[in-house]
């Protein structure tokens, strides 16, 4: 599928908080996100499948030249159009979280290892945080040129498929890169397996997120992820009408605050298929 745009034009807008009444016209930063998401996916597809590696973050994890050169696009446009906002990104440039009143959260390039292997499952994420909450994100697939896009005011809007039963249910799993990580992704894979349709362990969170918010992928199960990684696509799920509960069942929203601590949840189309995932995790975590 190609030239696809999942935005939102959705006739019944999210609640934005009590106290967030102050905000702009959001569709004048949307258009900035979009228009960064996209430079940055165009300027880096020609490397597609080349594995130019800048540096290696730990055993698992690489950084390769299309990271730097998609983060160089997008931070200096949202630094030349938003001289007051704060820009926080991925690589090398993850540590101002200092208070202001609007934070940018750019993941460059999710999925960098699938980007360098040639393997099309990557995206250019950015969200922005409205003090402690995201009130529009971007998701850009740079090799379908898929699209996924929204704000509190125009919710996402997209194919969304039906429900289906856990049996018939394909899930992603996200684990961070850790070594513990890696043995505790295992074991709650393997509690997954005996009642879902298929697992899916694809390295891409933040695309994973707009898919299961359109429809594609019915739920997630996201384990101890970074912020950077989850925020631009845990928004469009909840944009798109799906539910986010934390580990303890509660709802769950990603937060400013959230950026130096391990983030986990669950995302899926509906509460009680999210309450059945939750079961199973606890079980692999108890066991």
């Amino acid at each position: 599928m190609a030239n696809a745009t999942y935005i939102g034009h959705q006739s019944t807008p999210l609640n934005p908080r009590p106290g967030m009444s102050h905000l702009p016209d959001l569709q004048e930063f949307l258009a900035v996100a979009e228009k960064c998401a996209q430079e940055a996916g165009d300027a880096i597809r020609h490397d597609f499948g080349k594995r130019l590696v800048t540096r290696y973050k730990g055993l698992y994890d690489v950084q390769l030249d299309a990271d730097l050169v998609a983060q160089d696009k997008i931070v200096s446009e949202l630094r030349s159009r938003f001289s007051t906002h704060r820009v926080v990104s991925e690589e090398g440039l993850d540590n101002d979280w200092r208070d202001a009143e609007f934070t940018w959260v750019v993941d460059p390039l999710d999925g960098t290892n699938n980007f360098g292997y040639g393997l099309a499952h990557c995206a250019v994420s950015l969200a922005l945080f409205a003090g402690e909450t995201v009130v529009l994100s971007v998701v850009f697939d740079p090799i379908v040129s898929r699209k996924f896009s929204a704000t509190v005011y125009e919710p996402l809007k997209g194919p969304i498929g039906r429900n289906v039963e856990l049996a018939q249910a394909h899930v992603s799993l996200v684990t961070n890169y850790s070594q513990a990580g890696r043995v505790l992704g295992q074991r709650i894979q393997a509690a997954l397996a005996t009642r879902c349709k298929r697992v899916l362990c694809l390295w891409a969170p933040a695309l994973d997120l707009a898919l299961v918010a359109t429809g594609a992928i019915d739920a997630m199960v996201c384990r101890n992820a970074s912020i950077l990684d989850v925020c631009a696509g845990a928004f469009l799920v909840t944009s798109a009408g799906g539910v986010l509960l934390g580990i303890d069942g509660a709802n769950f929203e990603v937060t400013r605050g959230m950026h130096s601590t391990p983030i986990s949840f669950v995302a899926a189309r509906d509460r009680t298929q999210a309450l059945e995932l939750l079961n199973l995790v606890h079980a692999a975590e108890d066991g």
